[in-house]
């Protein structure tokens, strides 16, 4: 049977602690006992984004951080063509240093799927699960110690494991099929126009044009905020976000309202991404569905075309 320990750090006991050691030798010298925690990270943390399927690998050097850990696992959620896979465990190591190389082959033989089923815009995150020498079972997420849970084997996992850089890069890791946008570019105040003479429920779905402003949401996703049926007298606040995919620019294949007849109002791209260039960020189009859903009796999807205009 594994161990399951869990390490209660507490601040009042650190500060009566008097210890002779080094603890500049140590990578958390504010919580020693820390130093006990099995984690796995990346010599070099790998790129996060990738311009191109055949390019997509998970590569690097696997440090045992604490020189105590007898293997580490990676599962993988992926978000493929708008539908989710995962794998458990799909890849193992036993010996640290130690070289991982996963190609976009390997993810789809642990996916289950065809290696041509993965394109620009799908999505993958990685979890590293490591285990002590002594059989405790690390996790890069808060395990839930719940009554209704089965904990016997959640395992120990602390929180500054999962906060910690030097410890978590290979323990919780994410990686996306786009290429990466300039950090300034399509950021800051944009003029919004709208197909106005889309209508629904009576009133415009948006009121333009509007002043929005452009903020950098991820290395290929920009996001602002929009009022939805504000002729109506609502006043949402949504957030809007739209992926650049390497070359085509269209809008989040979910974006909620926060209104709802009872399935839920929300925008979704269409599909066919509008060509932009990175070097001119001057003016994008974004068409998307309306209602996609559709929700509320009598009103069906509608194409709208967003116009951004810097500012």
């Amino acid at each position: 049977m594994k161990n399951i320990n869990i390490l209660l750090l507490s601040v009042f006991a650190s500060l009566l602690i008097i210890s002779c050691e080094d603890q500049s030798t140590f990578s958390n010298p504010s919580h020693h006992e820390l130093e006990l925690g099995s984690a796995i990270r990346f010599e070099t943390s790998p790129a996060s984004s990738f311009d191109s399927v055949a390019g997509f690998a998970i590569s690097g050097t696997l440090l045992d951080v604490n020189n105590n850990t007898q293997s580490y696992s990676v599962s993988i959620n992926a978000l493929i063509s708008g539908v989710s896979y995962n794998a458990e465990n799909a890849f193992v190591y036993t010996s640290f240093p130690s070289e991982i190389n996963i190609t976009v082959g390997d993810i789809a033989s642990a996916l289950g799927i065809d290696q041509n089923e993965i394109s620009m815009g799908d999505f993958f995150e990685f979890y590293g699960t490591s285990t002590r020498n002594d059989g405790t079972v690390f996790l890069p997420i808060d395990p839930d110690y719940g009554p209704d849970k089965d904990n016997s084997n959640i395992g120990y996992t602390e929180r500054n494991i999962i906060n910690n850089g030097s410890y978590n890069t290979a323990m919780y890791f994410n990686a996306i099929l786009a290429c990466p946008l300039p950090s300034n570019s399509f950021v800051g105040e944009y003029e919004l126009t709208a197909d106005v003479q889309n209508v629904m429920y009576g009133a415009p779905t948006f009121v333009t044009p509007v002043t929005v402003t452009l903020e950098a949401s991820s290395v290929y996703q920009r996001s602002f905020e929009i009022d939805y049926l504000t002729g109506l007298g609502f006043d949402t606040n949504d957030t809007f976000v739209l992926d650049f995919i390497c070359g085509g620019v269209d809008a989040n294949s979910f974006i909620p309202f926060g209104l709802s007849c009872g399935g839920g109002l929300y925008a979704s791209g269409d599909g066919t991404p509008t060509p932009y260039d990175d070097s001119d960020d001057s003016v994008i189009t974004v068409s998307f569905i309306d209602n996609a859903l559709p929700d509320c009796s009598g009103y069906s999807p509608v194409a709208i075309t967003f116009t951004l205009t810097k500012i």
